[in-house]
């Protein structure tokens, strides 16, 4: 047997919390000396110093962790409960890293405004297009990535190629939520909108979700700029769009449009998106602007 501090050196726990846990009746010594009051553990007692360690690792009371060993909890149950720690850490750490990522790109962004880019904005006519898409909400982005993954898996299969132009999204939201995007997401037709997508009108993904045609409408003047990269720095490209929307002495006039010319490889960063803004003249300036209550 060996004395707390010696069992301390082997369990690599402290000797102040053996003896706390000792108070609580959570791990007590299994032989304490009467006359001295030295405390005296086992190498046996490690297995269940173990469960106590990894039950605490998982956010359990010391209550709880108590009635568990008591119920003499399974090593496998120990393991199932890990296993979901495991994955909630790995979670909480890729959340922490895109959080990461995202202030970079805006101290980025702030760099950017010091500096004066060459934009390559170009003003087009969008003509009227059919659209195979549907429209949800979605709580992130990833959200509508997966969508995304979804629809390439199965509407390639099921309509002929050459029917499919790019991946294009509506934004609905007429403010920015994060946790809430209100965007469609399809595919955009080939052919003029009499013709295109007569065939197959709707495409089944799921019980629950279902592509159907519709006309997208012209768009006279469309301000467009691709952004090319990550989309947690989509926000950059924005920004320099609508500076220079401002500097054009332009309106915004209805919804915009992502069109996906490049799909992003699998575990990388290298889409590029098309942003569209439709936008047209204003004469309002800053001296005739309606003043807010």
């Amino acid at each position: 047997m060996f004395r707390i501090g010696e069992f301390s050196l082997i369990a690599q726990v402290s000797g102040r919390l053996l003896r706390f846990y000792d108070e609580i009746g959570l791990l007590s010594p299994e032989y304490t000396d009467p006359q001295t009051g030295y405390r005296y553990y086992s190498a046996g007692q490690l297995p269940r110093l173990n469960r106590i360690l990894v039950l605490k690792e998982l956010g359990l009371g010391l209550d709880q962790i108590a009635r568990l060993l008591d119920q003499d909890t399974s090593s496998e149950e120990i393991r199932g409960m890990l296993l979901l720690r495991k994955a909630q850490i790995t979670q909480a750490m890729r959340d922490d890293l895109a959080q990461l990522q995202l202030v970079e790109a805006r101290l980025d962004q702030i760099d950017a405004f010091d500096r004066t880019p060459v934009l390559d904005v170009v003003v087009k006519t969008i003509p009227p297009q059919r659209y195979l898409a549907l429209r949800e909400v979605f709580p992130d982005v990833a959200s509508v990535r997966r969508l995304v993954v979804q629809m390439t898996a199965i509407v390639p299969h099921k309509m002929s190629a050459s029917s499919l132009g790019q991946i294009a999204f509506v934004i609905h939201s007429r403010t920015f939520d994060p946790d809430a995007l209100d965007f469609e997401v399809g595919y955009l037709l080939t052919g003029s909108p009499g013709n295109a997508g007569k065939a197959l009108a709707t495409v089944q993904l799921s019980e629950e979700r279902i592509l159907t045609v519709r006309d997208l409408p012209e768009v006279e003047i469309m301000a467009t700029l691709a952004h090319a990269g990550s989309i947690t720095d989509i926000h950059r490209s924005y920004g320099l769009l609508g500076t220079w929307v401002e500097q054009q002495h332009w309106q915004i006039v209805g919804q915009g449009r992502q069109v996906l010319l490049q799909l992003p490889q699998p575990n990388h960063d290298d889409a590029v998106i098309e942003l569209q803004i439709p936008v047209s003249k204003t004469a309002t300036s800053h001296t005739n602007m309606p003043q807010e209550i």
